[in-house]
């Protein structure tokens, strides 16, 4: 009863809000960016993306703890916004259908910035069932994951950055019986991470990725299989179950899914190396290096396999859409603020600030942070609804080296990325948890290798091969 009461408060409050604001600005856009709240009162960033847009706009921004939960309560109104980001790709398609969407075909061409800032095969997740595009994507390269290994340790065992699984094998041997630390305790581990995401680049060296994570592959026949069923993933496990019983794995990764707690461990010198998103490393890196100056994690590619196979993941080119209402009466507006957000100066704007106030463009085309970024950086990228690479790449910060690291590594990606069914809403929950514990039971020798033919029967009784099937199916 009181969540249903503190839903229709929640309504009331983003409809007022929504109807009385849009008679003041030329449109209302809601989304909010998770990370970055909440907002200061300073208004730079705003005025400067109104003034130099020519559009002006309202932001209404639902607390992004359950941003999804709001922007479900926002269109069962009747007073919606012009324009809003829509949580999952799925959601936009069930929208366009009831008709709630605009296309934005007509109008696309009008906007080159769009065209020419995103690749063709987001645009082609946008499209309904009818052909027709319902949203704006949120794009990302796919290129976002690093395989990291404490260099110091490498560099004070006398060893060289390992490039096969059998060299990380060895160096992985040698952080556990060596006291790299040099505190004299067996304390060290070679790998941990998150759950199944820990071991990423050792299925990635035999050509597997994403099996926690609804991921397919291409077999030889050109057909679409999931990858947790892959022949080549039961290889990988035979790998890890036995560098587990070697005692090279931290026996914690089957439980930590909190970055906070891995972060705890990695302070405490626990283990050698993980697979984490590009952000990650020069963050504890320099908390690390507060109190030992020789600390350093680095950025390797990830481990060759024995069919000369790596990678690291790869993820989904587009994170989100964002979708015009049918009921809006600018629609030109709206999709000239997205096009100039898509211009340098845009995207310079919404990532990183002000120009001249919170960065600066040097002769030599350089960009660098000015002290009011810093100032700013807990909410600077509050208006960043689109996520640009070129503010990633361009600005001088301690975080961007990673980033372009990042774009070396090999990847492996979803085949099946922007396909979605109807069997992956029923199931894919339900079947990325059974491999989660099956691959987990085999990994610490719970269970024999030989379960995994059971469990890519089970699998496949319990939806995966209809939603195999289905993604087959639906190819484009």
């Amino acid at each position: 009863m009181k969540k249903g009461v503190a839903l229709l408060l929640s309504l009331v409050v983003l409809l007022t809000s929504l109807t009385a604001l849009a008679a003041e600005k030329d449109i209302s856009w809601v989304f909010t960016k998770g990370g970055f709240e909440p907002l200061s009162e300073e208004n730079t960033i705003h005025d400067a993306i109104e003034e130099k847009s020519g559009v002006t706009f309202e932001h209404i921004a639902p607390p992004s703890a359950n941003y999804a939960e709001k922007v479900s309560v926002i269109l069962a109104g009747r007073d919606y916004p012009d324009a809003i980001r829509i949580p999952r790709t799925a959601e936009m398609y069930d929208y366009a259908e009831q008709g709630m969407l605009l296309a934005l075909d007509d109008y696309l061409k009008n906007y080159p910035n769009l065209f020419n800032a995103i690749p063709e095969r987001a645009w082609d997740i946008m499209r309904g069932s009818d052909g027709k595009i319902y949203g704006v994507p949120v794009w990302t390269s796919e290129h976002r994951y690093n395989f990291i290994i404490r260099g110091d340790w490498l560099d004070k065992l006398n060893l060289k950055n390992p490039e096969t699984l059998d060299e990380l094998h060895d160096v992985y041997t040698a952080f556990v019986t060596k006291d790299p630390d040099g505190n004299g305790m067996a304390d060290t581990y070679g790998i941990m991470g998150t759950g199944l995401e820990t071991f990423e680049p050792i299925f990635g060296a035999y050509g597997v990725m994403g099996v926690h994570r609804g991921y397919f592959y291409e077999d030889a026949d050109g057909a679409f299989k999931p990858q947790a069923t892959s022949p080549k993933a039961k290889e990988a496990l035979a790998l890890l179950q036995q560098w587990y019983k070697e005692g090279l794995i931290h026996p914690e990764w089957i439980t930590i899914r909190a970055e906070s707690e891995l972060n705890e461990r990695g302070m405490k010198n626990q283990f050698g190396s993980t697979h984490r998103w590009w952000t990650w490393e020069p963050k504890i890196e320099a908390e690390m290096r507060k109190i030992d100056p020789s600390v350093e994690w680095r950025r390797i590619a990830p481990p060759v396999g024995p069919e000369g196979k790596s990678g690291v993941r790869g993820v989904g080119i587009v994170n989100f859409p964002v979708s015009i209402m049918s009921t809006t009466k600018n629609p030109e507006a709206v999709l000239k603020l997205f096009d100039w957000l898509h211009t340098e100066e845009g995207m310079m704007t919404a990532y990183s600030g002000v120009k001249d106030l919170h960065w600066e463009k040097r002769e030599d085309g350089t960009f660098h942070t000015l002290p009011q970024f810093n100032e700013d950086a807990k909410w600077i990228q509050w208006y960043a609804c689109f996520e640009n690479e070129q503010p990633l790449l361009s600005m001088e910060t301690y975080l961007v080296q990673s980033r372009r690291d990042a774009l070396k590594w090999n990847i492996v990606t979803n085949a099946a990325d922007g396909i979605v069914t109807e069997a992956e809403k029923l199931y894919s929950a339900d079947l990325n948890l059974l491999v989660e514990e099956v691959y987990g039971q085999i990994i610490t020798g719970k269970a024999d290798l030989d379960s995994f033919d059971n469990f890519v029967e089970e699998y496949n009784r319990l939806g995966g091969q209809e939603w195999t099937e289905q993604v087959n199916a639906s190819r484009k």
